[in-house]
């Protein structure tokens, strides 16, 4: 059973249909990216849950996204995880495909010590594992991930999306889902002392534009949300080699482009935690 799971991760991310990608932050075709969660929190109840980060459907029990998105909210209570959305206010999706789904579980990579030391951002990423199986739908269905250690090349246009607004900061959201072509820049330039330098990482991924005209891309997508390449062959299939992570104060800035964790540097880790969570909570879904 387990290895089912661990095989259709890999093979999960086959576009339903084709569209029309336009690049540099704009209103995403609705439903073009059926993998895009929007989690949602809440302190307590009567206080409505508010959109706090993305994520990506990877499985039908299963959320990747980042760990940051979970401080200080971390327990599954607190959380829904939103797929189907396309307006952020719902009632704006007729007819509606959205359904929300309840956390039984949240996976934080143990090397993330951000909390403890805010110059360290490594090991970005989390699991949540959903209390039941997302009903797959044209409008949901989950992205594949990438080969094990797999490193796009510089250039490659891949998509961001998200109800970021590249025009203000990231805290305000945007009203529909956005997309943005962002092409990847080498670990070899980004990691220069103008750029990124010892922030970076080889487990991180850099993408966005180097010209102050161009920088409008680069806020384009939430914390926790997919990076997107389309992988190569005779049908379109999307891999999320990125986790959106961190990015320069205010967005926008020269030679600081948006900084993504590498999926494929967390592979095992990935497939290691989930047969584990199986294991340990007796789960069969």
């Amino acid at each position: 059973f387990i290895f089912i799971i661990v095989l259709l991760l890999f093979v999960m991310g086959m576009k339903v249909f084709s569209t029309t990608r336009v690049v540099n932050g704009v209103e995403a075709i609705p439903h073009s990216w059926p993998w895009q969660v929007s989690m949602q929190a809440t302190p307590m109840s009567p206080i409505p849950y508010m959109h706090g980060c993305g994520g990506s459907l990877i499985h039908e029990e299963w959320i990747l996204t980042a760990a940051h998105c979970f401080i200080p909210l971390n327990k599954p209570s607190y959380w829904r995880m939103c797929l189907g959305k396309h307006h952020m206010n719902s009632s704006m999706d007729v007819p509606s495909a959205e359904k929300c789904y309840k956390v039984d579980g949240i996976i934080r990579h143990k090397g993330f010590v951000y909390e403890q030391d805010r110059t360290d951002i490594t090991n970005d990423i989390a699991l949540v594992h959903l209390a039941e199986p997302v009903n797959m739908t044209r409008e949901i269905s989950p992205i594949c991930l990438p080969k094990p250690g797999a490193v796009m090349p510089a250039g490659t246009p891949c998509f961001v999306t998200g109800w970021g607004d590249e025009k203000v900061l990231l805290s305000l959201l945007a009203e529909k889902l956005n997309q943005a072509a962002l092409p990847v820049i080498d670990f070899q330039t980004c990691s220069k002392p103008s750029y990124w330098w010892d922030t970076l990482r080889p487990s991180m991924i850099c993408a966005g534009y180097e010209s102050p005209d161009e920088l409008k891309s680069a806020c384009q997508g939430d914390s926790g949300g997919p990076f997107a390449c389309a992988a190569a062959g005779p049908k379109t299939t999307w891999e999320v080699h990125g986790i959106v992570s961190f990015g320069p104060r205010g967005c926008i800035k020269d030679k600081k482009p948006s900084v993504f964790t590498r999926v494929s540097a967390f592979s095992d880790w990935i497939i290691d935690n989930i047969k584990k969570f199986i294991y340990e909570n007796g789960k069969t879904n």
